[in-house]
């Protein structure tokens, strides 16, 4: 019976969002394809308000589909992208150059849909550079919370289940205690969270987890978070105790 409810729901949704997107005249008749992790991937957007994403190669063949809108340069995937392992998210752009990029890992997609063997590249480009002179200052009160929360999340959650915001803060923390000159930020609460970053092997696993390129001083920069760990990091990849 919740199944069925279910499947009528959904059925319910997608009927209602083609109505208005028709009526809004927010959508379109597109494909876009293109190939990353071995994988060659389609995309067919419908006038309806419906979408089709089917894949073959390493992830196998699949077929996802449900409801989607348009809203100015963004495409939002309504329904069908749950447990979906990454390959088909929420939200993405339509770029001035024509191509479709998905907003979560950041692979774009040919709109030539005879260009099958379009190679994916990574658009970390369309993502507004830090300001590298910007600070980002904390009161003592506050640097020692984000140090206990950090702590926390390193002790209790896998890298997969950490959230980009909570990477971009524990990668601040690691920059500003390990720059620091202050004595006291090479013991207690700050000497555990350095104590639970060495034992999860998080700077390794991150590495691994997000694409980067080298920072000054041989440290990392990761793109998609746009933070620096180690090297030589800017004051926007660390935090200002005031």
């Amino acid at each position: 019976m919740c199944n069925l409810m279910t499947t009528a729901r959904n059925i319910l949704t997608i009927l209602i969002l083609t109505i208005s997107n028709i009526v809004n005249g927010q959508t379109f008749d597109k494909t876009f394809s293109g190939q990353w992790a071995m994988t060659s991937w389609i995309y067919e957007f419908h006038k309806d308000g419906t979408y089709k994403r089917t894949s073959s190669g390493h992830f196998g063949s699949p077929v996802y589909s449900g409801a989607y809108t348009i809203k100015s340069d963004t495409i939002h995937i309504i329904t069908g992208f749950e447990n979906t392992s990454g390959t088909l998210n929420e939200y993405y752009l339509l770029d001035k150059d024509s191509m479709l990029i998905d907003l979560d890992n950041f692979y774009d997609y040919s709109p030539n849909h005879n260009d099958l063997q379009y190679l994916s590249k990574k658009r970390y480009d369309i993502l507004k550079k830090p300001n590298m002179d910007s600070k980002n200052v904390l009161t003592k009160n506050q640097f020692e919370l984000k140090v206990n929360e950090s702590t926390t999340i390193l002790n209790k959650k896998r890298l997969a289940e950490i959230t980009d915001e909570e990477n971009i803060q524990i990668i601040r923390l690691i920059n500003t205690i390990r720059m620091s000159q202050d004595s006291l930020h090479k013991t207690g609460i700050y000497a555990d969270f350095i104590k639970a970053v060495e034992k999860t092997d998080y700077e390794k696993e991150l590495a691994s987890f997000y694409d980067w390129i080298p920072n000054r001083g041989m440290g990392f920069y990761f793109q998609k978070l746009q933070v620096e760990l180690g090297g030589t990091p800017q004051l926007y990849s660390r935090y200002t105790i005031e």
